[in-house]
């Protein structure tokens, strides 16, 4: 008798320790998809800045060079793979549009610095010259989804935000 409970929990134990192995797998299994889905790259920084500018038909914008960076954007080395940039064709007008790709979702405090030095700077030869574009400049969008950082100046961030979503969705 003894014999046949000391079978019964041999079998329980080897159940459990089986259902546990089972559960980690599956959070393992789990948790690789969410990563592997956020450091996806289905579009280029070029597709989404191209689509965010089609969608809300904007002609105010010209592509910025991308040898040109560093005189905006003072991106310390290995933060960025890609990038597109667009800035307003006025010099009166503080509109921008820009998409980055991070090497991984670590960079994105680095960028965020850079980012915030740039609007800083700008916002700067604004404040005295043109109020509307400075308050767009203090109310900038700063928006990362998985490896993609937007960054939008302008009067019409709410809808830029919309299409940089939905084309993450």
């Amino acid at each position: 008798m003894t014999e046949f409970i000391f079978g019964n929990k041999k079998w329980l134990i080897l159940s459990v320790s089986f259902l546990l192995c089972a559960f980690l797998l599956f959070l393992a299994g789990f948790y690789m998809f969410n990563r592997w889905k956020e450091d996806y790259v289905r579009y280029t920084p070029d597709q989404v800045t191209d689509k965010i500018i089609s969608d809300l038909k904007d002609t105010d914008f010209v592509k910025v060079d991308k040898s040109q960076i560093s005189k905006h954007y003072d991106i310390p080395d290995g933060t960025i793979s890609d990038f597109s940039l667009y800035m307003s064709k006025s010099s009166e007008s503080a509109s921008e549009l820009a998409c980055f790709l991070l090497t991984d979702q670590s960079a994105f405090d680095r960028l965020q610095t850079s980012v915030n030095a740039h609007i800083s700077t700008k916002a700067a030869g604004f404040k005295s010259l043109n109020p509307t574009q400075y308050n767009q400049l203090k109310d900038f969008l700063l928006i990362r989804h998985g490896r993609y950082v937007l960054v939008a100046v302008g009067s019409d961030i709410a809808a830029e935000e919309k299409t940089f979503q939905s084309l993450m969705a």
